[in-house]
């Protein structure tokens, strides 16, 4: 009797193998820089959150400093903005004044408000 040596064909490959392990790390690469970017991104909201905060709390302290009644005029245009028309619609007188603040950088913005302090308007406390 001969003995038949049956050779299977079932399994895989050095290469196939080899090329499996190449396409899974190059996956986990980019998920490591999407992760990676994910928390950059978090941590630049959570920053500018806190120096938005910053700036909103110095805004209700800072001193008000008017800067005069400022008359501005309506006129009618074209659907495009390309023709102005010649009279004048309406014109609204308004107080402008500005805040300026500080952030913990040391940066200082200007806010630039209409109405009187106190009173009604954009600019004014309370509405």
């Amino acid at each position: 009797m001969k003995n038949r040596r049956v050779r299977s064909n079932s399994g895989e490959t050095m290469v196939e193998i080899m090329v499996s392990i190449v396409i899974f790390l190059m996956m986990m690469a980019v998920m490591q820089g999407a992760i990676s970017f994910s928390s950059n991104a978090q941590a630049k909201s959570v920053q500018i959150r806190k120096s938005n905060a910053e700036i909103c709390q110095a805004l209700e302290t800072s001193p008000y400093s008017g800067g005069g009644k400022v008359t501005y005029s309506f006129k009618a245009t074209s659907a495009d903005g390309g023709a102005e028309g010649v009279a004048t619609l309406f014109n609204v007188e308004v107080e402008l004044g500005k805040k300026e603040v500080s952030d913990s950088e040391g940066k200082t913005t200007t806010f630039y408000m209409f109405g009187v302090p106190g009173g009604e308007g954009a600019g004014g406390g309370t509405p």
